[in-house]
């Protein structure tokens, strides 16, 4: 069961992402102009966040379940509606319609994952989901090299893992028996009377904006100012590939390594470098210089994610644990918005903002650094 949990984020993750390495390509055949492109990207998240919101809660009362079948539907018909036309308009919709879908599975997910394998559950499926942001651009950009025919077919493989993935749910789930519940000391941990859905954001929330606008600024920003030689679907593809590849290697070592909290410190420390040399960097920038900026922003953005999901299940109660994880990844897709927001206030306002999340960020990393000199809250 945990297994085809897993292989629907990893679907998700890679339906939600694999547009960024089409985005050249539907530009130069659509003839779209670089604000609506980021539109078209930016859009996801105004689905994404009603559905993180809604679907959390829902899972919470009705089941994990249903609601993890009702996103990947979701996320199945947008991705079928830009198989069959890549018009602005159709676009938008599709991929307002993916955003909800995705929503919906990452929170019911995520705290499905959570409620199976407590802990290491909550962090393998942010690693996993995080594996499907890499793959599916890096994938998109090889097929997208095809021009119009493969971005149909980028298209076509993403809505074709979202089946299986969900196909394979339904199976598990005949097959299941009863559920095996989270271990003594996890639910020990998740429904302690001195914890409570509060205090469980009180920690994770600081991390949250980190997550994707580090990621996004990664891979969708900063391959625009450089010159690679790549094409530009393979170069998006790439760019994405290292971001998310960064992301998911950090989280899958600082589990095996079984660092503590300090982690989530380390991770806004980490954005705060990236913001700082994006702000200050070159308008065109050498491979030398972009792609460690890219896996600084990577590392960053895996260990925000990975550190906020464990400070939820480690405070959070089970009862509200899909609505929590809603809130938390809601705030994190924010970040979304920050390529679209960057493009339309122009080179040197940008620089300005970007240095002030990095102030934002690095006083993330002193406040958390000193609340946990004061209250350890979990202990790993």
């Amino acid at each position: 069961m945990f297994a085809a949990v897993l292989a629907v984020l990893l679907a998700i993750g890679w339906a939600a992402n694999h547009f960024a390495a089409l985005m050249p390509v539907i530009s130069d055949h659509q003839h779209l102009s670089a604000a609506t492109l980021n539109a078209v990207f930016g859009v996801y998240a105004v689905g994404l966040l009603p559905g993180l919101l809604i679907g959390g809660r829902i899972s919470d009362a009705l089941g994990r379940r249903s609601v993890a079948y009702a996103g990947s539907a979701g996320a199945l018909a947008g991705t079928v509606a830009m198989l069959l036309s890549q018009h602005s308009g159709v676009l938008l919709v599709g991929r307002l319609i993916v955003g909800v879908g995705v929503g919906l599975a990452i929170s019911s997910c995520t705290a499905w994952a959570s409620d199976l394998k407590g802990p290491g559950g909550a962090a393998t499926a942010g690693a996993v989901l995080t594996a499907g942001f890499a793959i599916g651009p890096f994938a998109g950009g090889i097929i997208g090299t095809a021009g119009q025919r493969g971005v149909e077919a980028s298209f076509l493989v993403a809505a074709a893992l979202v089946v299986l993935a969900a196909v394979a749910t339904v199976v598990a789930v005949h097959r299941a028996a009863a559920p095996k519940p989270v271990t003594a000391i996890g639910r020990q941990q998740a429904t302690s009377g001195q914890h409570g859905a509060a205090r469980a954001l009180s920690w994770a929330m600081p991390l949250a904006p980190w997550v994707f606008a580090s990621a996004t600024l990664a891979f969708v920003t900063i391959p625009t100012r450089l010159h690679t030689g790549l094409a530009a679907p393979v170069a998006a593809g790439t760019a994405a590939l290292i971001v998310n590849g960064a992301s998911g290697s950090i989280q899958v070592l600082a589990r095996l390594r079984r660092w503590g909290p300090q982690t989530g410190t380390v991770g806004a420390s980490l954005a705060a470098v990236g913001y700082a040399l994006a702000a200050t960097a070159p308008r065109t920038m050498t491979v030398e210089m972009g792609v460690p900026l890219l896996v600084v922003l990577g590392c960053a953005s895996g260990l925000c994610l990975r550190e906020g999901l464990i400070d939820l299940e480690a405070a959070a109660p089970k009862r509200s644990r899909g609505a929590i994880t809603g809130v938390f990844y809601a705030v994190t897709y924010i970040g979304f918005g920050l390529p679209l927001l960057l493009t339309t206030i122009g080179y040197g306002v940008a620089a300005m903002l970007l240095g002030a999340m990095a102030v934002l960020a690095a006083a993330t990393a002193v406040s958390r650094a000193v609340r946990l000199r004061r209250d350890s809250h979990r202990q790993r």
